[in-house]
């Protein structure tokens, strides 16, 4: 159980025993499991320099780290907020055109706390992909194992794809900020917010159509007949069919759709994706597709999700 120290910060908590043996088993379990399906072990540093932070496009992902000046270097350093992106920092290194396939686990600080656990300090264990060919299936059956591994039942995957949004607001050519409110506005699907945003835009009412079209589009494949109706093209009808079937056919997940749901931070680009407990609603783990370049500038297809394993202990409780 959780101890109650008075001397620990608000969102911050000590883990002892049971709680902390099953953690062990746990990491320890998913290392394993990971490690038999060729993943190579990579523990990344847990301080990096600040302006490295979630690289050149993700505000929010450096805004959520801790930052401190560091005297030795006389620059500003960062705790990580997020494993992955150390991961395909990691991957640029190796400068290699063949499939590289990393796993890890380690603790991660956020400024504000995680909605589950009420916690700014948690530990994540995952996998990253780089290169090779369409790996999302086999990310997804990884994520469903490592559910069972942990014991947990009733869960749900809910997934969409970035890439449709992107096609619909594409002639509007927003800047990365304009991008960001909107895609804010849209994940919360509030129709007012996006009233006013699209009116102080001046958007197109065709456009706005789609929009709003867009954001009621989450349940299951009846949401085909809406995608339609905005001119979704056929490849992402099919993908989404296809990988609704495999969500409901191979794994221990229901399947949800929701295409303005844009877990984790703002680096994923086309599949997306998060488990949550039906139990609590709240997400346990998050995942999805995205692009990473090595060294000499050449882009590189990834796809990758972590697990809070805390989280995962404490719905068994």
């Amino acid at each position: 159980m959780p101890s109650n120290s008075s001397n620990l910060p608000d969102g911050v908590e000590d883990l002892t025993t049971p709680d902390s043996l099953e953690l062990e088993t746990l990491r320890r379990s998913l290392i394993d499991f990971y490690q038999s399906k060729s993943f190579q072990l990579t523990y990344p540093s847990l301080i990096e320099f600040a302006d490295a932070i979630g690289g050149e496009q993700n505000n929010s992902l450096r805004d959520s780290a801790f930052t401190f000046f560091d005297d030795l270097s006389s620059n500003e350093l960062a705790i990580r907020p997020d494993i992955s992106q150390q991961i395909a920092r990691i991957d640029q290194a190796e400068e290699s055109d063949k499939e590289q396939r990393y796993c890890y686990v380690g603790e991660v600080l956020k400024k504000r706390k995680d909605s589950f656990s009420q916690s700014r300090i948690t530990i994540k264990a995952g996998i990253e992909i780089f290169g090779g060919e369409d790996n999302k299936f086999e990310a997804i059956s990884l994520l469903s194992d490592s559910m069972k591994i942990g014991n947990l039942t009733e869960l749900t995957l809910s997934f969409g794809k970035t890439e449709i949004l992107a096609e619909i607001i594409e002639p509007l050519n927003l800047n990365y900020n304009d991008g960001i409110v909107l895609n804010k506005i849209i994940s919360s699907k509030s129709e007012s917010d996006l009233s006013s945003w699209v009116k102080d835009k001046k958007v197109q009412k065709d456009l706005v159509n789609k929009l709003l079209t867009l954001i009621d589009c989450n349940g299951d494949l009846s949401i085909i007949s809406k995608l339609k109706n905005i001119q979704t093209s056929d490849a992402h009808l099919s993908e989404i069919e296809n990988i609704w079937d495999f969500i409901e056919k191979e794994t221990c997940f229901s399947p949800h759709i929701d295409l303005t749901d844009f877990p984790g931070f703002n680096y994923h680009d086309g599949l997306v994706f998060s488990a949550h407990s039906d139990k609590y609603g709240f997400s346990i783990a998050n995942g999805g597709e995205y692009f990473s370049q090595t060294m000499s500038g050449k882009q590189k297809s990834a796809i990758g999700f972590d697990q809070d394993i805390i989280a995962m202990i404490k719905l068994k409780a």
